[in-house]
């Protein structure tokens, strides 16, 4: 039975509060549909490389800045989007990235016929797509309730590692029929869904009442709270202010976020480093090491399967309170250490599928993990600038993880272990940055919003 609510709603405390419910299992399917385009888009120019590296005359560097090109656009779109999602909105910016998104995956089938225009269309791609992981999370942290907030989170992120073993299999069985362009026809079905969600998608309640949009923060609720009743109910004073964009970017680095900021961003750049670095190079390196077409391309997929199961299981962990998400991350990170420095040395078929779904495990975990940590280490008017800050840093990582792998195997002829152990070092550079957040009561996952 439905029980009347307070005069005044507190709707941070009516969010966190809920029981998982329908309308929390659409909202969590519908962030994963959106970050399967993400992952999908984003890691897919590793299998353009076996087709055109040849009629293009590519050298080990352009190879790898196949897959930087739209890391540059990632970068840009994470960093510029965030003030304009938290002044304007989570639902109309992230919309439209996946729209634009999915449009520059068309041209890119249509267009792209050398290295330069492929380089030019991935840039554009990445405007959208470096939008939708960062405010996907952040978006979804908003509407997430306390009992069941991480394993919803990491749900909904690892849609990007569905994304990854779908571009495989893309890669695997329609590129040899239809061409590498069959790859960027199928992305371009995030358009269709982007027109979709623009209808289905409900804007941020905790936006809604920071913006005084009474009557539809109030209706947000009511679909989300079906055992309240809101009958005269008026929203209470928002817990944050609003603050013009240069006052919520000067916040990351004033004396309260700073340490967090600063170690957050390390870590990204490292983690995505690792990411970016191993996937765009990994159907190429097991190619060398003996291994068929098929086989090559499927190693792709195993590292994103193994970075689903690490970042549920961390989620799983923090939600049962058993380890906090910094912990978690930290492990992570541990374990694919082991697993590259491991793949580097041991050279066997069993042995590589083994260690290389380990560490996806350990590294594309710890990024859902990492994540996630960032979009609770800031409050609802900062969030979004916040979490795109982070992932514009990361980017940067990404972009070099690519390119440095290639310049590494011109440099060491072609000696892939060496690729492995600098995916190794950077991994070690971000377990110690998140020692770094023990003593730091913003950066562990107790949400800001308690401490404002």
């Amino acid at each position: 039975m439905a029980v009347p609510a307070p005069h005044r709603v507190d709707a941070h405390a009516e969010l966190r509060g809920a029981s998982m419910s329908r309308f929390h299992w659409m909202l969590t399917g519908v962030v994963l549909l959106i970050t399967i385009f993400d992952g999908y888009d984003t890691l897919n120019a590793s299998y353009v490389i076996h087709y055109v590296v040849k009629p293009w005359g590519l050298s080990h560097s352009q190879t790898g800045f196949l897959v930087s090109a739209g890391l540059i656009g990632f970068a840009v779109g994470a960093l510029a989007h965030g003030p304009i999602a938290d002044r304007y909105g989570r639902r109309p910016v992230l919309v439209g990235a996946l729209f634009l998104a999915g449009a520059g995956s068309l041209l890119t089938a249509v267009l792209a016929d050398s290295f330069v225009s492929f380089v030019a269309l991935r840039g554009f791609t990445g405007l959208g797509l470096g939008v939708l992981m960062p405010l996907g999370t952040a978006y979804i942290n908003e509407f997430a309730p306390d009992a069941a907030r991480s394993r919803m989170v990491s749900i909904a992120q690892s849609g990007y590692a569905f994304g990854g073993v779908f571009a495989s299999g893309v890669g695997i069985w329609l590129t040899p029929a239809h061409g590498w362009q069959i790859l960027y026809w199928v992305g371009g079905a995030s358009v269709p869904l982007a027109i979709a969600l623009w209808w289905l998608l409900p804007e941020s309640v905790e936006y809604l009442a920071m913006r005084d949009r009474q009557a539809e923060a109030i209706a947000a609720l009511r679909r989300i709270r079906r055992d309240r009743v809101y009958e005269g109910a008026a929203l209470a004073e928002p817990r944050h202010e609003r603050a013009r964009t240069g006052e919520i970017v000067r916040s990351l680095l004033s004396s309260r976020y700073q340490r967090t900021t600063i170690i957050l961003w390390i870590c990204a750049f490292m983690v995505l480093f690792d990411i970016y670095g191993l996937a765009g190079w990994m159907p190429t390196l097991m190619e060398a090491r003996g291994s068929g077409f098929g086989e090559s391309f499927s190693f792709g997929a195993l590292l994103q399967i193994g970075g689903i199961a690490g970042g549920l299981c961390v989620a799983l962990l923090d939600d049962g309170g058993r380890a906090d998400l910094r912990r978690g991350m930290i492990g992570l990170q541990v374990v694919s250490v082991a697993a590259v420095i491991l793949v580097a040395l041991v050279d066997t078929t069993a042995t590589n599928m083994i260690l290389v779904l380990v560490a996806g495990f350990g590294i594309i975990g710890g990024q859902f993990v990492l994540n996630n940590l960032c979009a609770r280490s800031y409050p609802t008017n900062m969030r979004g600038t916040g979490v795109g800050a982070m992932f514009g840093v990361g980017r940067v990582g990404g972009i070099l993880g690519p390119y440095v792998g290639g310049w590494l195997l011109g440099w060491f002829d072609g000696d892939n272990a060496v690729l492995f152990y600098a995916v190794a070092i950077a991994a070690a550079v971000a377990a110690l940055s998140m020692f770094a957040l023990g003593g730091q009561k913003s950066a562990v996952p107790v949400p800001a919003e308690q401490s404002a």
